[in-house]
């Protein structure tokens, strides 16, 4: 039987958050928008691992997303980063995480 958890949400954006490809990617979209490809291209990352940190972030409501159509009427989704800082502190075997964010 599966027991509630309160800290696993903390643990896992901790998790996400600790991973060098996140933190390209936050580095990458904190001060401006972009598309995955874009991502990508920068980081000289696989696109299939960008797609999967933007859906964590989003998972988490980490991000800022903009849909733009383009001319040929395509949905093109741009993504900024929400998170400005991060605290963590520890106590009693837990992890305790403290997100600052942007006005976006």
């Amino acid at each position: 039987m599966l027991q509630y958890n309160p800290h696993a949400e903390e643990e896992s954006i901790l998790k996400l958050i600790s991973d060098q490809c996140s933190r390209k990617i936050i580095d990458s979209i904190q001060t401006e928008p972009k598309n995955a490809v874009q991502i990508s291209n920068e980081l000289d990352a696989e696109l299939s691992a960008i797609y999967r940190r933007l859906h964590k972030f989003q998972k988490y409501n980490l991000l800022k997303i903009t849909v733009q159509i383009t001319t040929d009427g395509k949905k093109s989704y741009y993504y900024q980063c929400k998170i400005n800082g991060v605290d963590l502190r520890y106590q009693n075997g837990n992890f305790k995480v403290i997100l600052s964010f942007n006005q976006i």
